[in-house]
């Protein structure tokens, strides 16, 4: 019976995504092999429970293990990103800003409107190109985006609140705000995530030409 049965879907495609490390077949072989025989002496809801912790320790180590493969450089290359789109953006709504003549709501519609469209594209390219120079690492590159993203803001927020004493965004500025940041970030996860993805499909269809020959 317990031949039949597969594990969990989501834990499993969450393992998958780690696919292309060395060691990888060994590991998911092992976690299937010991999933099966939980299945029998413990039953298929203990088995299932064993299988979701496994693998997300599992994928916590392997997340681990491609963040301190080179460290540095993709800090850096993360790093880069970020002010890549930054500058894009930032530029943008700079020289809207100056060149509009209006009340406050329709800067905020007509400034931040577009850019918020404009945040899908420089993000999702630099995801991508980043994603491309750092084979095997774009798990890494998007954590370490994301982190890098976060502390600015977070440091940016103290600074302005703290040091300039300056009032609390209006409910409509951070309602813009948040929504640009979620964009942006979705979509440099978006492109990373599309490169790696890519990568595996190349890796399967590998494995898979011997097999047919």
């Amino acid at each position: 019976m317990s031949e039949l049965l597969k594990p969990p879907a989501v834990p499993e495609t969450i393992l998958n995504f780690f696919a292309s490390q060395p060691d990888f077949p060994a590991l998911a072989g092992d976690i299937s092999e010991e999933f099966h025989q939980r299945i029998q002496s413990r039953g298929v809801k203990a088995a299932k429970r064993w299988y979701w912790s496994e693998a997300l320790r599992n994928a916590f180590a392997l997340t681990w293990r491609e963040v301190m493969r080179t460290p540095v450089r993709t800090f850096v290359l993360a790093l880069g990103c970020l002010i890549a789109v930054s500058a894009v953006t930032g530029l943008y709504a700079l020289i809207r800003w100056n060149s509009f003549q209006g009340s406050v709501e329709e800067i905020l519609v007509s400034r931040y409107y577009v850019p918020l469209g404009l945040n899908l594209v420089p993000p999702l390219a630099m995801g991508w190109i980043g994603g491309r120079l750092l084979p095997g690492r774009e798990w890494a590159l998007a954590l370490l985006f994301t982190f890098i993203s976060a502390s600015f803001a977070l440091a940016g927020a103290l600074y302005l609140v703290v040091v300039l004493k300056a009032n609390i965004p209006a409910p409509l500025w951070q309602t813009v705000i948040f929504a640009a940041n979620v964009l942006r970030q979705g979509c440099f996860w978006l492109g990373c995530l599309w490169i790696r993805h890519s990568r595996l499909r190349s890796l399967d269809r590998r494995i898979e030409a011997p097999d047919r020959e």
